[in-house]
């Protein structure tokens, strides 16, 4: 079963959450939109159910939850060391398939990448519950379908928003207590999307050998045309759910440096310097290498590694965000095309060199 709430009654059940929850959900913050004097929809801590804006696709991930923009790990004083502090209250995050889907790819980045555990990271993602926002339709530049992750039941609540209230399946016992003797019963369970207007073939559709798909596009000269396209701004990043990089620095509090705290910092792959090294060597200088470094882990080598699902979950946001309009759908369907291409120019190329074997031998 589940509990239908109006507006009034959702406000109640969310007052009575806040002193023992955090509450994230997708909410306008003003400006800092993709065009001049547009708002930006991101996640922002909310205390009431206007807040909440349901009918778009945020711009912006839910990640910042377990991996912020800026995290302090540690304090330091000489040769003490002191654990940063966390939000004591659990989180409640609404969010989509699509991105529980990408929380998915995260756990594996930090807690099983290497068979080493980032405490940072599992301190802060054992603190959330998940609510799930049921997509009615398919949103902008979506192709969650295409990558098989339009679907999850990795959640603790599901909720469907409409005009006048909302439904709400709870399936954790500690949500439903604060659903008992409020609103009334109903019929819900969450449907999905089964479709989206963009879809992608990835490379492995083509091919099986992820080492080969990497060696025919290595080298392609189709990435130069994205030296001049792309400006490496990391737009398409910084809103990725499942782009997990950063850098590490000390912050000093006095001149001697020993008294500070060493932070993380997320980073992105596409912007000038991220693989620079020591002696002024980079290996991706151009940002169409990036670019290609940036496609080929999210629909080849991230999935060649763990060995189930892509990277990449469709959402569709480097598209939403991109200044000037390159469509990773496009570079995810030229760069399977190349490789069919590729293969079926080898085919033919064997064949035509047999018949030549074979009229030489009669």
């Amino acid at each position: 079963m589940a509990t239908y709430l109006t507006h009034t009654e959702l406000n109640q059940v969310i007052q009575a959450l806040l002193p023992h929850y955090n509450i994230l959900a997708p909410g306008y913050e003003n400006k800092g939109g993709r065009f001049a004097g547009t708002d930006n929809l991101t996640y922002l801590s909310v205390t009431q159910a206007s807040d909440i804006v349901w009918q778009e696709k945020s711009h912006f991930s839910p990640k910042e939850a377990v991996t912020p923009i800026t995290q302090t790990l540690f304090h330091f004083n000489g040769d003490e060391l002191r654990e940063s502090k966390i939000e004591a209250r659990p989180t409640l995050i609404f969010l989509r398939a699509c991105d529980i889907n990408a929380l998915k790819r995260l756990d594996h980045m930090y807690l099983n990448n290497g068979n080493n555990e980032d405490i940072y990271y599992r301190r802060l993602r054992q603190q959330l519950k998940l609510v799930l926002i049921e997509c009615a339709q398919s949103f902008e530049n979506c192709f969650c379908v295409s990558m098989n992750s339009n679907t999850t039941d990795n959640y603790d609540a599901a909720v469907r928003f409409d005009a006048n209230g909302v439904a709400i399946m709870a399936k954790d016992p500690e949500l439903q207590n604060y659903l008992n003797n409020t609103g009334k019963e109903i019929e819900f369970t969450p449907q999905f999307v089964q479709s989206n207007p963009t879809k992608v073939r990835t490379p492995d559709q083509v091919c099986n050998d992820p080492n080969l798909i990497r060696q025919i596009l290595h080298k392609h000269p189709v990435w130069s045309e994205y030296d001049s396209r792309c400006i490496g701004c990391g737009r398409c990043t910084t809103s990725c759910p499942t782009c997990s990089c950063y850098n590490m620095f000390d912050v000093a509090y006095d001149e001697n440096h020993k008294v500070g705290e060493r932070r993380r910092q997320q980073a992105s792959c596409m912007t000038k310097g991220f693989a620079d090294m020591a002696g002024g060597h980079s290996f991706r200088d151009k940002t169409g290498e990036r670019l290609r470094y940036r496609a080929l882990h999210k629909v080849n080598d991230y999935k060649a590694r763990q060995g189930h699902y892509h990277m990449c979950v469709g959402c569709g946001r480097c598209d939403d965000r991109c200044p000037h309009y390159i469509s990773f759908t496009n570079i995810i369907n030229r760069m399977t095309d190349i490789v069919e291409q590729h293969l079926n120019d080898e085919v033919e190329h064997a064949f035509s060199t047999h018949q030549k074997i074979e009229v030489t031998h009669v």
